[in-house]
């Protein structure tokens, strides 16, 4: 115990003895600096005039020794540093505080020992010609009788600008700290910096606003700087490195080197904007090459690798794998070249495999080879075409604007199913071939198509720029559904409008064993025209239907259908029986049987389900109608049975002519010779689509008496309609509610009357049909026969 104690008391002497002589070390120091104040600081001068054009000025000193000690210091306000050369003064240094930290030891030995200079809240003004005219005015200055020693320098809170002889600036940097030490003889200097920069601008080439880091160490031999360590950390971006300054010739080279890093980090360094799209590591090694101060960036070479890289566009998300890459940046960034032997990139429904030569910076020049996978993906009827093949490429490409602009383009490509599809999808299958015109041959299969296709588009490349295509399309095969191919075009010239790409113009051919439009049946299909938008032209088309056959013209503009037809020998039951009789009933399929041709001309628009409006109906015709009969008419029988002829149940026709016009819901008939089995008669009326309906008429009595009493039926197709004795009816009104009256001659021949009016082919503003309250089988009376064939045969009593 006694020992321990003995030990304590020893220990606490020798606290009390270390603290008194610190605390004499402390006022020694401090008496020493204090008294020797105005010697130090006139050492200090007597050094500084060693170079005569410099000059120093401050606010007040003062003596600060807790802080620093076991060295002591010097804090100095306001101080300016000045160099003067031919009669002008540039401050070179200034600040607000000042401190210079010394040994108070080897100040005993004569030796002013600086270990460190603290800057606080500085602006360093620095012109390259200044240290040729800072060292050599040195080396003429006196000795001074003290040597004074400088280990290192601190800055705080700093602004450093570096100029050129004229004033022009070579490097600007601002940070929060920059440490420097350093060691000299005669023959050399050694600096180790190290700092933390929130600005820093290198000509006008190089600017990094982002905050980072700059460490490297520094070896003056001679009249060249020798750097080394060299280190740069901005964000993920760690740069190391070494290289080498010529002070006589200016001139400077680095070798950096990166082993991984954000490629976005990348954005934050000159003429590399593009790269804030870009997500991912690569490992780079780079040399740079200078001259002229740091004013011209002779030389940048960068090679750079990468497994995985992320591009984002406007549009979708790209990666890119397995990169390799060799990038040459020449005069001041101007002029650009890399090249990349290996790169995959895959987007949604695309992988390419290429390899590239790049020129260019802000317009990229690329010319490029490789492989492409692209798959092309259809809703309705669900399908996935899967394009492969090589290509090669010349093309410019904005990072701006995202905007691809191909200036050659050659590629032999392969198209067809994606394997696995389920046998009732549409099969697909052919070539693509692009040499400045686009080729495309193949065929595509569904349950209801069989179709192939030959599309070609002249200047491809020209119209892949302005977004613009006008195709040749020619389909032929054994089957075509209309609704479907206009299903799937339709269907992509929407998807192809969202991307801003318009078919402003396409021609087409067809020759198709059999087509299906809605319900129409075709064989034999030919056809040819163009789509502009949404607008359908046929310059021309033939095909069989109805029995018969029919060519002409056509076209549609959205919802609107305008055809010339040419009619040939088409069954007129058939045309009913197809149309659903045009929406009425009053004359069906079941009441007429024959064959018709002729001209027509028609106009409809298309509800929903694509069939004819029938209220938007106008039709305008020349035709002919051969073989014609009218049977199951209950209409027609009750005309018969008025006229005693209960054995009529089907009329057979002559050939009959007409121009039967279609519009505003009526079916006009003008005047026509009908020849039959029956009667001899002209007839002319109007039809709407109501069952509404009024027509006149001429009737041949004189066969009919023929017939009637000379008990023959034979038929005289060459008599006239016109006989010698004639009655003037006329037949009115609605479905199964129809009346029957006389009218004369004057009034058949005028064709009007007190219910209807036509004055031309195109009738508008019509009266409507007037139907007499129960006027079912209504035969007015008052009328008498006259035999005078001069005069009307029908008169008034």
């Amino acid at each position: 115990m006694a020992i321990l104690v003995k030990i304590y008391r020893r220990f606490v002497q020798f606290i009390l003895l270390f603290l008194i002589l610190i605390s004499i070390l402390m006022l020694i120091g401090a008496a020493i600096l204090f008294f020797k104040q105005e010697y130090i600081i006139n050492t200090l001068k007597e050094n500084l005039n060693r170079y005569p054009d410099l000059s120093i000025t401050y606010g007040s000193v003062s003596v600060k020794t807790l802080k620093t000690f076991p060295r002591f210091s010097y804090s100095f306000t306001d101080l300016a540093l000045a160099i003067n050369l031919n009669s002008k003064s540039d401050t070179i240094l200034k600040t607000d505080d000042f401190q210079v930290s010394i040994s108070l030891f080897k100040l005993l030995r004569g030796l002013v020992d600086i270990k460190n200079i603290t800057v606080s809240n500085a602006t360093i003004k620095w012109h390259t010609n200044y240290h040729k005219e800072f060292f050599g005015s040195g080396n003429n200055g006196s000795q001074g009788s003290v040597a004074i020693l400088i280990s290192g320098i601190s800055l705080k809170d700093f602004d450093i600008e570096l100029l050129d002889s004229t004033s022009k600036p070579l490097l600007n940097c601002s940070g929060k700290s920059l440490n420097v030490k350093f060691k000299s003889d005669e023959t050399k200097l050694l600096l180790s910096i190290q700092s933390e920069l929130i600005n820093t601008t290198v000509g006008e080439y190089l600017k990094i606003t982002e905050q980072h880091r700059l460490n490297f160490d520094i070896e003056k031999i001679d009249n060249k700087l020798y750097i080394y360590n060299l280190e740069s950390l901005i964000k993920s971006l760690r740069i190391n490195g070494s290289g080498i300054y010529d002070l006589s010739s200016e001139t400077a080279a680095f070798r950096f080197k990166s082993n991984r890093f954000q490629a976005q980090d990348l954005s934050l360094l000159p003429n590399l904007e593009s790269f804030d799209q870009i997500t991912g590591f690569i490992t780079a090694d780079a040399y740079m090459r200078l001259s002229s101060g740091f004013k011209k960036f002779d030389t940048l070479q960068a090679k750079y690798n990468s497994n995985r890289l992320k591009w984002f566009t406007k549009n979708e998300v790209s990666t890119i794998t397995n990169l390799e890459g060799y990038t040459l940046l020449t005069d001041n960034f101007s002029k650009h070249y890399s090249y990349v032997p290996r790169a995959s990139i895959e987007t949604s429904n695309a992988t390419v495999k290429l390899n590239a030569k790049v020129k260019g910076l802000n317009s990229l020049l690329i010319l490029t080879q490789g492989y492409v996978s692209h798959v092309l993906s259809i809703q309705n009827p669900a399908i996935d075409i899967e394009t492969t093949g090589q290509f090669k490429a010349l093309l410019s490409y904005s990072p701006k604007t995202e905007h691809i602009n191909p200036i050659l383009l050659k590629s032999d490509l392969i198209f067809e199913n994606k394997k696995g599809v389920s046998l009732n999808q549409l099969l697909a299958k052919g070539t693509i071939a692009i040499d400045n015109d686009l080729k495309i041959e193949g065929y595509f299969k569904s349950n209801s198509t069989d179709v192939n296709f030959n599309i070609s588009q002249s200047s491809f490349l020209e119209s892949f720029t302005q977004k613009k295509y006008s195709p040749n399309i020619h389909l032929y095969g054994n089957h075509i559904d209309y609704n479907e191919i206009v299903h799937l075009i339709t269907k992509n010239s929407n998807d192809s409008a969202t991307n801003g790409i318009t078919i402003p113009k396409m021609l087409f051919t067809l020759n198709f064993n059999e087509a299906t439009y809605n319900s129409l049946k075709l064989k034999k299909l030919k056809a040819n025209g163009l789509i502009i938008s949404d607008t359908i032209s046929v310059d021309y088309f033939t095909a069989d239907c109805f029995d018969g056959n029919i060519s002409g013209k056509y076209k549609s503009y959205g919802n609107i259908v305008h055809t010339n037809l040419w009619v040939s020998n088409v069954s007129i039951e058939n045309v009913f029986k197809n149309f659903d009789n045009w929406g009425q009933s009053y004359i069906t399929s079941d009441n007429l049987s024959g064959r018709f041709k002729g001209l027509m001309n028609m106009q409809f628009q298309k509800n929903e389900k694509g069939y004819a409006d029938m209220g938007t109906l106008k039709l305008f015709s020349d035709v002919q109608v051969v073989h014609g009969k009218l049977k199951g008419m209950n209409r027609i029988k009750g005309l018969a049975k008025w006229l005693n002829l209960e054995q009529v149940k089907v009329i057979a026709f002559d050939t009959l002519k007409n121009k039967i016009t279609i519009e505003n819901r009526k079916i006009i008939i003008p005047k026509m010779d009908i020849k039959s089995n029956v009667l001899l008669m002209n007839i002319s009326g109007v039809h709407d689509f109501d069952n509404r309906y009024e027509y006149i008429a001429r009737i041949n009595v004189s066969n009919l008496l023929k017939r009637k009493f000379v008990k023959t039926d034979k038929i005289d197709f060459h008599s006239s309609t016109d006989g010698s004795i004639n009655l003037y009816l006329r037949l009115f009104g609605k479905n199964n509610d129809y009346g029957i009256e006389w009218i004369n001659k004057k009034s058949f021949e005028t064709g009007t009357h007190n219910t209807i009016q036509i004055d031309s082919v195109a009738i508008q503003n019509r009266p409507q049909i007037k139907v007499e309250g129960n006027a079912v089988n209504n035969v007015k009376k008052g009328y008498k026969l006259e035999w005078d064939e001069q005069i009307d045969t029908l008169k008034n009593e």
